[in-house]
């Protein structure tokens, strides 16, 4: 039972204080991007989850693989982003084939949160970062689901100030995009400051 409890602190840290986008500053773009539109946010998030945790169970494995076998660490260390590139490429595909074939008619909406969350950095960064900080399968896996909802808590965070940082009251050389990015560093200085440690 604690070590259940140890993997929800780890999924809740993930989420609340190290947050993937604001404390390390990964797919800050995909962030401003599913911003735009409150109602992409849930759906956006469910993909981000299942990417990240999938992606974080097959890592474990290449992890192993890896760095576990007769291979130096530092010839391991120099296939390692091909392997999690292939990795994330193969579910991406599968996915996207499975739900062409079985469920063909929510394929269209559901099409374009699957491109946004599989193809960007932070699934991807949350693959490293697991390598690094990871022993156990079920870690790999609470901190893919603590990554995935951690997104979509950056982006709920941005997306409720959307309107706002686009006003007219805005002055013009900073409306939109400008004052967006110094929303998200001051969130940002804000999340560093609760994470309290160094980033590694």
């Amino acid at each position: 039972m604690s070590e259940l409890f140890r993997l929800i602190s780890i999924s809740l840290v993930l989420i609340f204080v190290e947050n993937t986008v604001f404390t390390r500053a990964i797919d800050t773009s995909t962030l401003i991007s599913v911003s735009r539109n409150r109602k992409n946010i849930f759906g956006f998030g469910l993909c981000a989850v299942y990417f990240s945790v999938v992606t974080g169970f097959l890592g474990f494995f290449a992890d192993k693989f890896l760095l576990g076998s007769d291979i130096k660490n530092e010839q391991a260390y120099i296939y390692q982003p091909f392997v999690y590139v292939a990795i994330l490429g193969i579910v991406y595909i599968i996915t996207l084939l499975i739900l062409w074939k079985f469920f063909n008619k929510k394929f269209l909406k559901i099409k374009k949160f699957i491109h946004l969350s599989a193809l960007n950095c932070a699934i991807l960064g949350a693959m490293f970062l697991n390598s690094q900080n990871c022993t156990m399968l079920s870690e790999y896996i609470f901190r893919g689901v603590g990554t995935g909802l951690g997104f979509m808590f950056a982006i709920y965070i941005t997306a409720i100030v959307y309107d706002r940082l686009h006003d007219a009251s805005v002055p013009y050389c900073f409306r939109g995009y400008p004052l967006t990015l110094i929303y998200i560093g001051i969130i940002s200085m804000a999340f560093y400051g609760l994470a309290s440690t160094t980033v590694r």
